[in-house]
């Protein structure tokens, strides 16, 4: 009897290639991935004036607080953050970028960009658009079911 996928299955199969392909194409080259997953989310927030945490990281990346204070660590080594504790709460240490990070940032986001460009450019704009609309519905439902 031939094997059937179920849509779960085809679902799962498609994710799983989808992140095996952008793993092996290595999308930073300098920085490793969670490091620019920390430069992003900390360079949006400071462009919206909110503070940032490693527990508000952790909460965002997912990241077990050892994995957290290990990339932090090797990111304020680099010059890539500083941690101020907070005039407020003393308890509380917030992070923020450096231009150095900016600027490392930056450099990987631009060949990051060029991808992206060729991507939409061959799906089209409308298609583009709606694969990121149906992945931050996979991402909202994942956190529903607390999968994520």
């Amino acid at each position: 009897m031939p094997y059937t996928p179920t849509t779960g299955d085809r679902l799962l199969a498609a994710w799983l290639s989808l992140t095996s392909t952008l793993w092996n194409k290595r999308l930073v080259s300098t920085l490793t991935y969670n490091e620019a997953h920390v430069l992003g989310i900390l360079l949006r927030a400071e462009d919206t004036a909110r503070v940032c945490t490693a527990t508000t990281l952790i909460a965002q990346t997912r990241l077990l607080k050892s994995q957290m204070n290990k990339v932090l660590s090797e990111m304020e080594r680099k010059g890539y953050i500083q941690r101020i504790r907070s005039e407020k709460d003393k308890r509380q240490v917030l992070l923020h970028l450096t231009e150095a990070g900016q600027a490392a940032y930056a450099k990987e986001h631009s060949g990051i960009s060029a991808i992206l460009h060729h991507l939409v450019e061959d799906l089209g704009e409308e298609k583009a658009l709606h694969a990121a609309d149906i992945v931050e519905e996979i991402t909202q439902s994942l956190k529903k079911i607390e999968i994520l």
